[in-house]
């Protein structure tokens, strides 16, 4: 029901039958249709605001985030509260369900950082490259071991549920630690 209507039955309930003012109908008829104009108005207004917020945050958080596929040389990087980590992808392979992969992180900086854990996701990608996060899956993951300083370490990861035929990506994302060691 819009607003136009409710307003006519306002009216008419507050009127005995055949007592309706014809003016004062078409006056909160006007009324309802201004009203209505207004709300999708401020609608549209919210809504290009919460794509404007989404958008910012994709912006912002976009640097915390590691895009890796299958086969690409090289490496993508993490902002994290302490500087900047890379990432690479390499040995993928089948294991049970799903798919091994190992995932080289070097700490770019001159502390150990230790009881690190970050949220990967994983899954396949449509024929243009693009990733199909309906059918992506996630988990969050600890480091058994710390990240060395100043060097690569080693993690064995196994992605569930996605054969190496059908891995597309790999995004590390939210990685955070529990503290740093510096050499003595």
């Amino acid at each position: 029901m819009n607003l136009r209507t409710i307003a006519i039955i306002v009216a008419a309930a507050g009127m005995a039958p055949g007592c309706a003012d014809p003016k004062a109908v078409a006056a909160l008829e006007k009324r309802a249709t201004d009203l209505e104009a207004q709300v999708t108005t401020l609608k549209s207004s919210v809504e290009a605001l919460e794509r404007d917020k989404s958008f910012d945050k994709f912006l912002k958080d976009i640097d915390s985030i590691a895009y890796l596929t299958p086969g690409s040389d090289g490496y993508s990087t993490i902002q994290t509260d302490l500087g900047r980590v890379t990432v690479m992808l390499v040995n993928v392979q089948p294991y049970a369900n799903g798919t091994r992969v190992t995932l080289c992180f070097g700490n770019l900086l001159s502390a150990a950082i230790n009881g690190a854990k970050a949220t990967l996701e994983w899954g396949a990608v449509d024929e243009k490259g693009t990733p199909k996060n309906d059918s992506a899956r996630s988990r969050e993951v600890k480091f058994a071991e710390s990240l060395r300083a100043g060097a690569w370490t080693n993690v064995q990861v196994v992605l569930e549920g996605v054969p190496p035929t059908d891995l597309g990506f790999v995004r590390v994302k939210d990685m955070t630690h529990t503290g740093i060691s510096l050499i003595r």
